[in-house]
């Protein structure tokens, strides 16, 4: 005497299981999926707008007795607002080193900045909240005092 199940009620289980499964993954990668497209389309939207950023530095000029203050403008060149702007040092020794400007500026807006780095650099750069939005400087056009 043979006993179990037979196949044709195995194959229904097994199709009713992989259904209540599927249902059950079907909302959360539904969720997922909009979750995706929304952050796509925000990057999208943010380096869309970034194309129509930019960002100078000038009247750089080193102090280099014993404050070792970096002093010079920063210029909004474009026509968006930037915020989140701050220098990186990068040094001989092949660090970086990040200070928070903590400066927002509107288009055509420029300010002033002061911060001490150390004597061994190589290059300033100014970041922005925009990725593709910097400017760069080597030490060779940086006036020393």
């Amino acid at each position: 005497m043979k006993k179990g199940v037979s196949p044709l009620i195995a194959s229904v289980l097994l199709i009713a299981v992989v259904i209540a499964v599927a249902s059950v993954y079907s909302g959360w990668f539904t969720g997922f999926i909009k979750t995706i497209t929304s952050m796509i389309k925000q990057s999208e939207e943010t380096r869309i707008m970034c194309t129509y950023g930019g960002i100078s530095l000038s009247n750089l000029v080193y102090n280099n007795t014993s404050s070792h203050y970096l002093t010079g403008e920063i210029d909004n060149t474009d026509i968006i607002a930037l915020g989140n702007i701050d220098l990186e040092i990068f040094y001989d020794n092949a660090t970086k080193e990040e200070k928070d400007l903590n400066k927002t500026l509107e288009p055509g807006e420029k300010d002033v900045f002061n911060v001490m780095i150390n004597n061994n650099y190589q290059k300033i750069r100014a970041v922005t909240n925009c990725s593709n939005v910097y400017d760069e400087v080597s030490r060779s056009d940086i006036s020393i005092v």
